[in-house]
């Protein structure tokens, strides 16, 4: 069986899941029927609440009307484990273990990608903390060289001003 983990398994929000309607077309059951072995399970409350979510999906009106709203329920990996517990044989066993690959599969990559992203992140956050630091000393340096420039002007102008006759004295000796 070769089942690709994206055809299996997709990600809402946060959490790795399926879908009744995935597991129908891959178990070859008619969706009524997984739902109705979803409704039929014997797990606690708590249980269902955290591993099964109904929703509605609208799909199309084959006679061409309005799209027909349909119930379907998304499952977490214990959810569809607990559920794919009750199919059995051959095809099944492979089906079952393709999608605990695949849910194991995704998973991986999505670790591989937080540590990538948290990586990212400090290395983010170390570049703005010493580009602060950087900014922080080139503002006191440019902060002194205000200070001074404005001295050496005033410096600047008065040896001009001391040069001028000087200078005045030797053209006009000069000549």
């Amino acid at each position: 069986m070769s089942l690709l983990p994206i055809e299996l398994v997709s990600l809402s929000g946060d959490q790795l899941v399926t879908d009744s309607r995935r597991v129908a077309q891959h178990f070859s059951k008619d969706h009524k029927s997984v739902l109705r072995s979803i409704d039929r399970l014997d797990c606690t409350a708590d249980f269902r609440r955290r591993n099964f979510a109904q929703t509605v999906e609208h799909r199309r009106n084959p006679s061409g009307g309005r799209p027909i709203a349909s119930r379907v329920v998304t499952m977490t990996k214990d959810g569809f484990m607990f559920l794919a517990m009750g199919y059995g044989g051959h095809e099944a066993a492979l089906i079952k273990e393709a999608y605990i690959n695949a849910f194991n599969t995704m998973a991986e990559q999505l670790e591989r990608r937080d540590l990538s992203l948290m990586r990212r992140l400090l290395d983010h956050e170390l570049r703005d903390k010493d580009s602060k630091q950087r900014g922080s000393f080139a503002g006191k340096m440019l902060k002194t060289r205000s200070t001074e420039k404005r001295h050496l002007i005033n410096e600047e102008r008065a040896l001009r001003v001391e040069a001028q006759p000087a200078l005045f004295q030797l053209v006009k000796g000069g000549s």
